[in-house]
């Protein structure tokens, strides 16, 4: 594919899709089990007694170590290549997963959720710089719109594995260490190469960090500020939204299917959104759908008790979800092919900093709005992201009143 620093462009699907297929499969297992840690670590921790606002901080360490990954682990892909950080990190993963199944502690949990954070914001930059260094702009978000839709129905499979009839104490931290373990196995047997990678830049790690996020700040800004947002939409999602369906007497199991129901939506618009990125504006299309969420989000405020609720969220869902794929694509496009690793390094960071802030704003909102409250917070989130896309559309197109910019866009809608 593409080496010393040159993106290949790859016309035809078909060979496209044998490039990146060991690549993929990989990737699903580790979000089956990815998603089944999230969503049982929120359970447990209710079942054991433990306040919303202490899971909502439990919660919150695996988004700082994913934070905290953003910066180091962008110099273990550069040194030890693709295949080797990808089974290193899944390999610690599995590790304190495991200690998860041995020891039902709030605190030993929440340091358990800090390293898998940073572990796994490793497998994501593996995967991302992979993926964007296999295609050009022309194709850059149909590719990660299949990379997204991988993500969501890994997720929202491993809702479904908490139907499991296994009654063994901690069994569903045991099968997330068996399907990470699993997942090494394509990436690491797969006879494709990944991009070659040029040596990392000299200097500190936070500093190169530092520095490619001053350098979006200047060539992308909506990518900068807009994927902070998108770490607050989905780390909110996987992590409280339990909370919120068990505050609504929701049991276990019914849960696990609105989850699991609700991630199964996620992939419909990836692939159409996608394509639409790439033969119009990233930024429009973006306008577009936070304005969407907004209605969504409001709506959702008022209708949590009503059998309104589940087809909401399934568009809520929908769409919300597209927002880090297109906005990954407004990055890439800026940014020069050979910064793949530092670029998908910042972008991770910025999203794990927002996925960070996004349990604890939830818990705070819920503790005093209750349910609704998760609502409520997406609603400014989702505002808050409709403005930057306006804005960066009045520095692009000239500074025409906020009002019109926002009828063209409902106009289009």
């Amino acid at each position: 594919m593409a080496g010393d620093g040159e993106v290949v462009e790859v016309h035809k699907w078909s060979s496209l899709l044998r490039v990146v297929a060991s690549l993929l499969l990989g990737y699903a297992l580790l979000m089956v089990g990815n998603a089944l840690s999230n969503t049982q670590t929120s359970l447990a921790l209710l079942q054991q007694g433990v306040p919303v606002t202490v899971a909502g901080l439990v919660q919150s360490a695996y988004y700082a170590g994913f934070f905290i990954g953003g910066f180091f682990c962008s110099a273990i892909v550069h040194r030890y290549g693709h295949h080797r950080a990808f089974a290193a990190l899944a390999a610690v993963i599995c590790i304190v997963v495991l200690a998860q199944a041995l020891v039902h502690s709030p605190l030993l949990w929440a340091l358990v959720r800090f390293v898998n954070g940073l572990a796994i914001v490793g497998i994501f930059m593996v995967v991302e710089s992979w993926l964007n260094g296999c295609v050009g702009n022309a194709q850059r978000g149909q590719l990660f719109s299949l990379y997204m839709m991988v993500s969501y129905l890994g997720a929202s499979a491993g809702q479904w594995l908490l139907k499991l009839p296994l009654t063994q104490p901690g069994w569903p931290f045991i099968v997330v260490a068996m399907l990470f373990a699993l997942a090494i196995i394509p990436v690491t047997l797969t006879s494709q190469r990944p991009l070659t990678l040029v040596a990392a830049p000299a200097g500190s790690v936070v500093l190169r960090t530092l520095r490619t996020v001053g350098e979006l700040r200047r060539l992308a800004p909506l990518a900068l500020y807009g994927v902070l947002i998108a770490g607050c939409f989905n780390s909110a999602f996987y992590s409280m939204l339990p909370v919120v369906l068990s505050q609504l007497s929701y049991l276990p199991h019914q849960i696990g299917n609105f989850m699991g129901l609700a991630l199964l939506a996620a992939p419909l618009l990836q692939w159409p959104m996608g394509k639409w990125a790439d033969r119009s504006d990233r930024c429009l299309l973006l306008s577009r759908t936070a304005l969407t969420v907004v209605v969504a989000s409001l709506l959702l405020t008022q209708l949590l008790d009503t059998v309104l609720l589940l087809p909401l969220a399934l568009v809520y869902v929908c769409v919300a979800f597209t927002f880090y794929g297109t906005l990954s694509g407004v990055a890439n496009d800026a940014m020069p092919a050979e910064r793949r690793v530092e670029t998908s390094a910042a972008l991770l960071t910025l999203y794990a900093l927002g996925g960070t802030l996004g349990p604890l704003l939830c818990s705070l909102a819920m503790g005093a709005l209750g349910a609704a409250g998760y609502f409520a917070i997406s609603t400014a989130m989702a505002a808050a992201l409709l403005g930057l896309a306006v804005w960066t559309l009045q520095q692009r197109q000239g500074r025409l009143p906020f009002i019109d910019y926002l009828r063209r866009i409902g106009a289009r809608l």
